[in-house]
């Protein structure tokens, strides 16, 4: 399932897709926000249904909707098409978050075998890399024997298969007490992660990094293009910076060997926030290497912080906890999101430098944090 999920070859062109399309690049940032502002509004609630409700059978529904939003794109020739595609995707997305990973650690809790859950999510989140790279290498080729569309096709059919493949999940077994999740529980999540100022602190960090690379991630194809990287290595420089992933995926209970979850998080912030600076600073085409290392820490950030939160919370409110910090997480994306626009005013690399700068500034915070924390 995640093998097909992630086999999306529409990705490498989906800047030049919508710009066919006449969606501006204006719109694109517009329509992150407004992904992010869903999110932000039923990620909690979903997370709440998940816990009580079959975490598969969300899945199951979240990912049809992407499969949908696909088929929706396709169909589209105005903005209106393209947000209504957008809010598809971010609905799918909130129902299958904290839902997937509550169902991966419910089922090694099922079979005494929790100690494996930051391997397994390692090597899970590597085959989704690995399928996106296969989908980067064939999107970048067929698109230039092919239409736009037809990458958008395959896409379509890669999504039902993945959706066939859910069909055939199993709900675990869970360990519950006996206090039953009401919807006047909402806060829950919130409350658990607020009170825990450890993980507190490590949540910061994490939706601080998360929240920021996402501007990578969309905005890297303009990047390479202002420091003209020729369009044809862009399918190239798509697969490095998923490539490059999959060490710090499969490495996480390695480098915990070396150090905490903590000393980590404050390494991997403070190389995200300099790796934006550098980024707006000295625009060349070696900012694509700043850009993989950084990916390269991104990379094992997930499978260290979603280790030590599956370990704090308890079963019960675990999907609703995850849902709260992806509520977080896109929270954090509207409000960076405030910022790069800004700076977009001026450049693309001042937007980057920005970024850079605030992840700087929170991460200094946090540090401090952790400092009296320890003492």
């Amino acid at each position: 399932m995640r093998w097909f999920e992630a086999l999306i070859p529409a990705y490498t062109i989906e800047r030049l897709f919508w710009e066919s399309r006449g969606i501006t690049i204006q719109e694109v940032v517009y329509m992150e926000i407004v992904y992010a502002v869903i999110v932000v509004f039923f990620e909690v609630p979903t997370g709440v249904l998940a816990d009580r409700w079959e975490r598969r059978r969300l899945l199951q529904i979240g990912i049809a909707l992407e499969w949908l939003s696909f088929i929706v794109l396709l169909l589209s020739f105005s903005l209106i098409g393209f947000v209504l595609a957008i809010s598809l995707s971010a609905i799918g997305a909130v129902l299958r978050s904290g839902s997937e990973n509550a169902l991966l650690y419910e089922t090694l809790e099922q079979d005494g075998d929790t100690d494996a859950f930051e391997r397994l999510l390692g090597r899970l989140n590597a085959i989704g890399l690995a399928a996106a790279v296969v989908a980067a290498f064939s999107g970048s080729l067929l698109a230039t024997q092919f239409p736009f569309e037809f990458n958008y096709m395959l896409s379509i059919v890669s999504l039902f298969i993945a959706t066939m493949c859910s069909l055939l999940l199993v709900e675990p077994r869970r360990v519950v007490n006996d206090e039953t999740m009401t919807w006047r529980q909402l806060k829950t999540g919130f409350r658990f992660i607020w009170n825990d100022k450890s993980l507190l602190i490590l949540t910061g960090s994490f939706v601080l990094v998360a929240a920021a690379f996402n501007f990578v991630e969309e905005f890297w194809q303009l990047y390479a293009r202002d420091v003209s990287v020729p369009i044809y290595w862009f399918g190239a420089v798509s697969t490095i910076l998923l490539l490059i992933q999959i060490p710090g995926q499969l490495l996480a209970p390695i480098l915990l060997r070396v150090a905490p979850v903590a000393r980590w998080q404050q390494i991997i912030a403070w190389g995200i926030g300099i790796g934006f600076i550098l980024l707006g600073t000295f625009p060349n085409q070696l900012g694509l290497l700043w850009m993989a290392l950084m990916a390269l820490l991104v990379g094992a950030v997930e499978p260290l912080y979603f280790g030590v939160l599956h370990r704090s919370v308890p079963s019960m409110i675990r999907a609703t906890t995850e849902s709260t910090l992806s509520m977080l997480l896109h929270g954090g994306i509207v409000g960076l999101g405030i910022l790069f626009i800004g700076g977009a005013g001026m450049s693309l690399f001042t937007a980057f430098f920005v970024i850079g700068l605030f992840v700087c500034a929170c991460q200094a915070a946090l540090s401090r944090g952790w400092i009296s924390r320890s003492g």
